[in-house]
């Protein structure tokens, strides 16, 4: 929301943060029904399928700035959902802000990053030939998540960055809830995978530019959820099948309405207060959107194949699954997505600059029949996917049609120009 005043602002996100307690808008709850009759297996089993919706309405003034009107739909902070590689949204920016305040160091985002082995499960990165100059970067981490949800490119961002430095700076944003403790990529387990790599970032002339020691834990806060266990059996590390449910106390968590303001904050971060703005400059800003928005085809460092990255790979509201080649339109969706153990989320903005139209949509469900975690068997494609592209599309139509007095100017959103 624009706000000049620092103590309207104040209140607004202490409203904003309190509004994710269980909460239902009659208004949308109406709209989904009325709309949406082929998906009423997932609307009138909220609790089995842990389904959870927030639609941002986005109003601009005679300026162009925002204000936000929240529609919420069975939305609960207490109520645990895996979100798997929705971490990387904010770990990606915290990096940035991090490189931004190592500059008198004369490193960026572009600048060579090698990460150094000396503790057990630790891995020793030199070159990286997905990229043009045949080097590791944070920019090219970052790349591969937002493009393909690369989970090794999260956990040598991780590393960069340490498990107490995500903490700090998440609690900075307000986020004291939020747990990034394990790196994705399954090779360093239970605590070891707070224990962080020494890395250094290097000149074009390989002089060492700055370096990070092995870094340690002192983050140790228990999970913010007291019920956290999911399903009626699960299959362990080993491939035995174990009929109790498993615990996810020692996973990641962040909730979907974390997830929804991260990305509003960085969608919007121009017209945010000062003081809840991230530290990132124009370049930074640009480069974020625009790889949450790129096709994977569309990038040339790294280049993907499009048989298996195809351009739905990770639009699943609006577009769904398996859309080879989405035409060259107007429509570009902004997100970060999540999928495992049966949990599929997108946390999205959606923009056509052509036909001034945006807004936010957030959603988590749960797609487990069997509620057996760990077969690798879930009801992605058939329920959870054509569930939200009709709910894109949905929503979308609505903004279309909506009446307003002044309509957004969203050219800063053109990035795909060339």
């Amino acid at each position: 929301m624009y706000l000049k005043s620092g103590l309207f602002l104040f209140y607004f996100f202490i409203i904003y943060s309190i509004s994710f307690s269980q909460k239902t808008s009659p208004y949308l709850d109406s709209l989904l029904r009325a709309s949406l009759p082929n998906h009423t297996k997932l609307l009138n089993n909220p609790k089995k399928y842990k389904l959870q919706i927030i639609y941002t309405r986005i109003t601009r003034d005679k300026e162009n700035n925002p204000t936000f009107k929240n529609y919420y739909w069975n939305t609960d902070s207490n109520k645990f959902f895996y979100p798997a590689s929705l971490v990387k949204l904010p770990v990606s920016i915290i990096a940035l802000e991090k490189i931004n305040n190592l500059k008198k160091y004369n490193i960026d985002k572009n600048t060579t990053l090698i990460t150094d082995s000396v503790f057990v499960c630790q891995k020793k990165i030199f070159k990286d030939t997905t990229a043009e100059n045949r080097f590791p970067s944070v920019a090219h981490y970052i790349k591969k998540m937002f493009l393909v949800s690369d989970n090794y490119a999260f956990a040598r961002t991780y590393e960069f960055l340490s498990c107490d430095y995500i903490h700090q700076t998440l609690e900075k944003w307000g986020f004291p809830n939020i747990r990034i403790v394990n790196r994705l990529d399954g090779s360093c387990k239970a605590d070891t995978a707070k224990i962080t790599s020494p890395v250094y970032f290097l000149s074009d002339k390989g002089d060492t530019l700055y370096k990070q020691a092995l870094t340690f834990y002192t983050y140790n806060k228990p999970h913010p959820l007291p019920k956290t266990k999911v399903g009626k059996g699960h299959t362990n590390e080993f491939g035995k099948r174990i009929y109790q449910p498993k615990d996810f106390n020692t996973h990641n968590f962040m909730s979907l309405g974390n997830c929804h303001e991260i990305l509003r904050r960085l969608v919007f971060n121009n017209h945010m207060d000062k003081e809840h703005q991230y530290n990132l400059t124009n370049d930074d800003w640009q480069f974020l959107l625009k790889y949450l928005g790129m096709y994977p085809r569309e990038c040339l460092y790294p280049s993907y194949a499009t048989k298996e990255y195809y351009d739905s790979f990770k639009k699943f509201v609006y577009y769904g699954s398996c859309v080879p080649t989405i035409p060259s339109d107007s429509v570009r969706v902004f997100n970060i997505v999540g999928r495992a153990y049966g949990f599929l989320s997108d946390c999205s903005y959606v923009a056509d600059v052509k036909n001034n139209v945006e807004f936010m949509l957030s959603v988590t469900m749960y797609l487990n029949e069997r509620d057996i975690i760990g077969t690798g068997i879930y009801e992605y494609d058939k329920l959870g996917m054509p569930f939200l592209k009709d709910l894109g599309n949905l929503i979308f139509k609505l903004e279309k049609d909506r009446k307003v007095k002044y309509k957004p100017d969203l050219q800063e959103f053109d990035l795909f120009k060339n």
